[in-house]
């Protein structure tokens, strides 16, 4: 199971419930028997035989059901509405979630003490990439009593859905796995062909390749930043600073959106131990925002930001746009590149260089990374007050827009018209940046400024010539 696999089941029951109950039919025996697969990974409700009509005086009761996904009333034989499918519903998701049901017994005694004395694990700890919003709205949802879940399916539904992984995602998963076992691994017909490599990977293996990504995002910021706090852990060559590095990277391996919390609170501690401490601040705030609004919502949501760490090293700042726009929604990617600029900001007065380009190579020759002490942070307020950081920054801003609202529909022209697009603001910004700075007397960058602005181009062509990621339905 993954968070996508659980989002394109509970999407499909959901909405099979939300129609039998508009139409006034109750369900009462949802369980995973009764959800069927196909190999377009099409999730089907089946077995209305024990479903419930309702009259003018409402519904008969139910004289029947399943243990561990009967809620107390429905074992009570009181007279049934739409929250007993809710509350199956969310046993079911649990389930999933769990992969155990925690409410199964072998008697209805059993299973009602079950339900009422569970001492259930946290959904967001049972499934790496669930958002822990998901646990309280499922446990509302688990409530025994009936009056104090959600009125209806569509309430649930509406809650957990956007918690959950990318259900178009998990269809493709559902009939991959379906395929396997039939022994028929022809691509359905039923399934979009224009994905990226990020839908074609198996999730396990992309969860590898996320983890890697993460561990070096969060293992150069870190570095970068411990060795501005010598006064406090000591210098590089201290087993301090390399036990504390070491702890960034294993928390960016395990949870990655907290690996780079910390790793972005260190640098912003670095920050202000050198003195900066209104940059510190800003960056201490950004970076908390943008973890919780964005970051801890999924694997690319932390690491598209956060590559402006090593891609800045070598002046690629510029490609952060890109990749926040080809793996995230428009929210995210906006949210992301904001941070990605505050972030590219604050490195680049660290080293004294540009926004897109803060390289400090040359210090790794050096004895002691301490060395970005002696360039000081005063930088920052020289960058600020130049007209090429604001350049920089709305060109991103807008390249990251442009290409996450194109690749939205999931179709790879619309996906290759938006990188080309995006490409071309970010080039269009070193253009502008030449003329404003020679003072309208030449527009066209040096040679190697040149072939950074291409390469955002480059890559967002490539990317989306392979395909582009799938999006949900309300992007």
């Amino acid at each position: 199971m993954t968070p996508e696999i659980v989002g394109a089941v509970f999407k499909s029951v959901a909405h099979a419930l939300q129609v039998a109950h508009e139409n006034q039919v109750l369900h009462l025996d949802i369980k995973p028997d009764n959800v069927l697969i196909n190999r377009q990974g099409e999730v089907k409700v089946t077995d209305f035989g024990l479903s419930k009509l309702s009259n003018a005086e409402g519904y008969e009761r139910a004289a029947g059901g399943t243990i561990g996904y009967m809620p107390p009333e429905q074992m009570n034989l009181e007279a049934p509405d739409a929250r007993c499918d809710e509350w199956a519903l969310a046993a079911l998701t649990y389930e999933m979630i769990a992969q155990k049901n925690p409410f199964f017994a072998q008697d209805l005694e059993g299973a009602k003490a079950a339900i009422y004395d569970a001492e259930l694990v946290l959904p967001s700890l049972c499934m790496e990439g669930l958002s822990t919003e998901a646990d309280d709205v499922i446990f509302y949802a688990l409530n025994p009593e009936r009056e104090e879940r959600y009125a209806s399916v569509a309430d649930f539904a509406e809650e957990l859905q956007p918690l959950l992984g990318n259900p178009k995602t998990g269809k493709r998963q559902l009939a991959r796995l379906v395929g396997e076992a039939s022994n028929d691994m022809a691509e359905p017909e039923a399934v979009p062909e224009s994905v990226s490599a990020l839908d074609r990977t198996d999730p396990r293996n992309m969860r590898i390749i996320m983890r890697l990504w993460s561990v070096i995002n969060c293992a150069v910021l870190g570095a970068v930043g411990l060795s501005c706090l010598s006064p406090l852990i000591g210098t590089v060559q201290g087993l301090p600073y390399w036990g504390c590095l070491a702890a960034i990277v294993v928390v960016a391996a395990i949870i990655p959106h907290l690996g780079a919390l910390l790793a972005v609170s260190t640098f912003a501690l670095a920050l202000i131990t050198q003195g900066a401490y209104l940059a510190g601040a800003v960056l201490l705030v950004a970076g908390g925002l943008w973890w919780w609004f964005s970051a801890r919502r999924g694997f690319e949501n932390t690491c598209a930001p956060l590559s402006i760490v090593p891609l800045g090293l070598f002046g690629l700042g510029a490609v952060v746009p890109i990749l926040c726009g080809y793996f995230l929604r428009v929210k995210d990617a906006l949210i992301g590149t904001v941070f990605a600029c505050i972030l590219a900001l604050a490195l680049a007065g660290s080293a004294a260089t540009t926004l897109g380009n803060w390289s400090i190579l040359s210090l790794w020759t050096t004895s002691d990374l301490a060395t970005l002490n002696h360039l000081g942070f005063g930088s920052i307020r020289s960058i600020v007050t130049t007209p090429g950081l604001w350049i920089d920054f709305v060109s991103w801003v807008l390249a990251a827009i442009t290409m996450a609202g194109l690749c939205s529909p999931s179709n790879r022209a619309v996906g290759f018209l938006g990188a080309l697009l995006a490409g071309g603001i970010i080039i269009l910004g070193a253009f502008i940046q030449v003329w404003l700075s020679s003072g309208g007397t030449q527009m066209m960058p040096e040679a190697i400024n040149f072939a950074r602005a291409l390469v955002p181009l480059v890559v967002g062509g490539v990317f989306t010539i392979y395909g582009v990621p799938i999006r949900s339905e309300d992007d």
